[in-house]
Formats: structure tokens, C-alpha cells, sequence
């Protein structure tokens, strides 16, 4: 089964005077190109424009025409192989749909043998098979042995990748949680000396706090002892102060100076009688004006 194709020429060139042509457009539209049209002359500059557009139009629509000559027959040629090709097509789907499933069990007989394989291995705890396994290993080309190799690789990486956090100073334990979800020993001891950082400003914090709180309550007892002092002192005075005051119930009171008041008031006999009663009651003298 073969294509056979008949013979036939393609046209070596499609001849017209392109030279004369040429020539002759390139003499003419070099006025245009220098050419300053005044206000006065715009209805003509759009008549040059138009006969140069309506020329451009000829010449465009004759390579069209041409174009869909040479081509109608290779489009007619490619739409019948097309056609062919879509013949082949549908077996070729069943044949590969077939290899396919062909190739997805052998894919996972052979999954399964490297499943039994690891299995077999004494691979340290945080270590699993979804871990070490790679897509690639179910290719052909990559063979059991190569894929033994590289499981006791990683087995052995990653035992010392352990140790190495393990003999961390601090904070062994925070860096191998973030070991076992990476597998990246690098991001495990840049997180084991972040938390050595967070600490030691933690430590400087605390540090900090507690000289304030320290000098604050040094200044509290201070202060506390001057009050103290100061009303010690207050009270050792009033005290003196009391002992040499002279004992005021062994001296004779003064008698109160008096002297006449005069004035007017506007008095109801009930109120004479009651200030009358009440200057009798003081022994306040008084007498007419």
C-alpha cells in the first residue's frame, strides 16, 4: 500500500512586467512623496489618494485571483489526504488504546515489585515508600537494580541527615519535625537556628523585663522608706512640739473685751420679748437710743 502521484509541472514563475511596473510607480509616487499640499488643495490631495488606493485595489485583487488558481488544486489535494489519514486514524485509536492498557499493567507489576522490594529494606522510621518512589521507575529503561542502588542511597542519606540533627546543641527535635516533612536538611538546620535566635531574644526580653521590674521595685522601696522616714520626723516633732506647749488648763482665761453697738431694728413685740430673753441669757447691757 503506497501513494502514487501523477506527474505534473508546477509553474516555474508567474511572468507580468513587474520591471515597467515598478518603474513606472516608483517615477510617479515620488512627487508624493514631497509634495505640500495648501488648505485650498485638499479636495485634490483626496483624488491622489483615492487613484493610488484604486490602483493598490487592482493589483491586490489580481493576486487574489491568481492565488486561488495555484491553490485550488492543492486544496483539494490536501483535503483528500485528510480524508485518508482520518481511515487510518480510527484503528490506530484501538491499537493504542490496547498498548496502553498493555502498558498500564506492566506499569504496575512493576510498581508492585518495587513496593516489595523497599519493603525488604530496613528503611528508618519517617521514611515511606510514597517518599523514595519516582514515575520514572516504571520505565523500561530504568532497571530494578538501579532503582535497589537508589533506595539504599536515600536510606543512607537520610540515617544521616538524622544524626547530623540529632547532634544539634538546642532544638534537635523542631528541626528534624521540619526534616521529616521536607526531606531538605538544609531548611532543618536553618529552622534549628531560627528557633536558637528566637530563643536567645527571648532570653535577652526576659532579661530586660525583670531589671525594669528589679529597679522599679528598688525606687517603690525607696520611696516607701523616705514616707517613712518623713512621718517618723513629722510625728517626732508634733511630739516635741506637744511636750513644750504650755498646759492651757492651769491659766486664767482673759476677760472679753466689750463695746457699745448701736443700731435699729424692725422687732414684732414677740420679737423684742425673744431678743430681750436673749441679751438677758448673754448679759448683754443694753439700753434705749
Amino acid at each position: 500500500m503506497e501513494l502514487k502521484m501523477n506527474e505534473y509541472q508546477l509553474p516555474q514563475n508567474i511572468s507580468f512586467n513587474f520591471e515597467e511596473l515598478k518603474a513606472e510607480l516608483t517615477e510617479k509616487v515620488r512627487l508624493y512623496e514631497t509634495i505640500a499640499y495648501t488648505d485650498d488643495q485638499i479636495q485634490e490631495a483626496k483624488k491622489d489618494r483615492a487613484n493610488l488606493n484604486k490602483l493598490k485595489k487592482v493589483l491586490n485583487d489580481e493576486r487574489i485571483r491568481r492565488e486561488k488558481e495555484y491553490m485550488a488544486p492543492f486544496n483539494t489535494f490536501k483535503a483528500q489526504i485528510n480524508e485518508i489519514i482520518g481511515v487510518i486514524d480510527k484503528p490506530v485509536a484501538v491499537i493504542d488504546k490496547q498498548v496502553k492498557a498493555y502498558e498500564d499493567q506492566k506499569k504496575q507489576e512493576k510498581k508492585e515489585k518495587i513496593k516489595e522490594l523497599w519493603d525488604s529494606l530496613d528503611a528508618p522510621d519517617g521514611l515511606t515508600f510514597d517518599d523514595v518512589f519516582q514515575e520514572k521507575f516504571l520505565n523500561a529503561s530504568c532497571s530494578m537494580k538501579n532503582i535497589s542502588q537508589y533506595f539504599e542511597d536515600d536510606i543512607k542519606r537520610f540515617t544521616r541527615d538524622l544524626e547530623t540533627l540529632a547532634a544539634l546543641p538546642e532544638f534537635g527535635y523542631e528541626a528534624k519535625m521540619v526534616y521529616l516533612s521536607t526531606h531538605d536538611i538544609n531548611k532543618a538546620l536553618a529552622e534549628g537556628q531560627r528557633m536558637a535566635q528566637v530563643q536567645k531574644q527571648k532570653a535577652e526580653y526576659e532579661a530586660t523585663q525583670a531589671r525594669k521590674r528589679e529597679e522599679e521595685a528598688a525606687r517603690k522601696a525607696a520611696e516607701e522608706a523616705r514616707k517613712q522616714q518623713a512621718e517618723q520626723v513629722t510625728a517626732a516633732a508634733g511630739e516635741t512640739a506637744f511636750n513644750n506647749a504650755p498646759d492651757v488648763s492651769t491659766q486664767v482665761p482673759a476677760e472679753p473685751v466689750k463695746q457699745w453697738v448701736s443700731f435699729q431694728a424692725l422687732l414684732s413685740t414677740e420679737d423684742a420679748l425673744a431678743l430681750k430673753a436673749f441679751f438677758d441669757e448673754r448679759n448683754i447691757e443694753f439700753k434705749p437710743v
